[in-house]
């Protein structure tokens, strides 16, 4: 059943006049079409209802026309025959199972990481302080962050790389030249705000 008749195509009348929902509330029937829009599933013989604010599909309608419909905790799969997918959606957190199409099931597969090593989630996340990390999860501050073990001192090179200092020039224990302009040290750098010597 849908409530917004742009969808449909084929549209025609339909013998009963109204349905009837679990809580006893009676909806017209405007017509029956078939839901052929791209990114949407497609479907036959589906009942425009007058006023519909949430598209719905049933199940046993389903299973008659020889469609296969399995449910887990996660998600739902509806396939044909052959075994290909034709419709998934996933569970929400009140329990009620929404289609998701193509396209959003392509994104969030996409944007999917079911890597749990320490390491790669630093450097996913700019090389973040571990200490830091830990704080993220205890205080579950990055939604979707996996329970990563930390072990003190498993430190990436480019981390370490990133935080050293420079060191200073170690000083010649004696002289390399024996005349001016012999060795001529540069800096490509400039202009310098302290002047030099020369």
């Amino acid at each position: 059943m849908i409530g917004v008749e742009k969808y449909l195509e084929d549209v025609r009348t339909y013998a009963t006049s109204y349905v009837t929902f679990g809580d006893g509330a009676k909806e017209k029937i405007v017509g029956i079409g078939n839901l052929t829009k791209q990114g949407l599933p497609k479907l036959d013989d589906v009942l425009l209802v007058k006023g519909l604010t949430a598209n719905l599909i049933s199940i046993s309608q389903l299973c008659n026309i020889g469609l296969q419909v399995n449910f887990t905790k996660p998600e739902f799969q509806i396939s044909n025959e052959k075994g290909e997918v034709l419709i998934r959606g996933t569970r929400s957190k009140d329990n009620f199972y929404l289609w998701v199409s193509q396209e959003e099931a392509f994104i969030s597969t996409c944007l999917l990481s079911k890597e749990e090593e320490i390491k790669l989630w630093h450097q996913r996340l700019r090389h973040l302080h571990l200490q830091r990390i830990k704080k993220a999860l205890s205080s579950e501050a990055i939604r979707g962050l996996p329970n990563l073990k930390i072990v003190k001192g498993n430190i990436c090179g480019e981390y370490q790389i990133g935080k050293q200092t420079r060191m200073s020039q170690p000083r010649l224990e004696h002289q390399a030249t024996s005349k001016v302009l012999e060795l001529l040290h540069m800096d490509m750098i400039g202009p310098m705000q302290v002047e030099s010597i020369g």
